[in-house]
């Protein structure tokens, strides 16, 4: 029962389906994650946890119209979500890859004082959902 507790899968509705797909194989694919193609616009990725559990996030249009096309990060619901880096140099790769891609950045990667060494950047997917790609030394040495 190791993994008794980890978060299991993630889905995440995207107004922007096809794009979004295309923005989270770049984010997904340079943490180490699987992509699994569903349909146009709908994929799946998946991380293998050490003790062989899968984490997995997907990507689908939304079943029902919101009226909205943009994630309100303050308002109800999920502010972001962070995953972790190996080091400052695998942030930094992030970084230069989404600025290549023509993605835009909200917060370049710098050092923050949450804890000794946290560094960070911030970047948000195309329907506005905010996502941080983090190497913190204190939890990933």
């Amino acid at each position: 029962m190791a993994t008794r507790g980890f978060v299991s899968h993630l889905d995440l509705n995207v107004a922007e389906p096809v794009a979004s797909a295309r923005f989270y194989e770049l984010v997904l694919g340079h943490l180490g994650y699987r992509q699994h193609p569903i349909d146009e616009g709908r994929s799946r990725w998946t991380l293998e946890y050490a003790d062989g559990a899968l984490f997995e996030i997907e990507v689908r249009p939304p079943a029902v119209p919101s009226g909205s096309d943009r994630h309100e990060r303050y308002e109800p619901g999920v502010d972001h979500l962070a995953f972790h880096a190996d080091s400052r140099s695998d942030v930094d790769a992030l970084y230069q890859k989404l600025i290549a891609a023509g993605h835009p950045v909200a917060e370049p990667p710098r050092e923050y004082e949450y804890t000794p060494g946290y560094y960070a950047v911030a970047f948000d997917d195309p329907s506005g959902i905010r996502l941080e790609v983090v190497h913190d030394p204190t939890t990933n040495p």
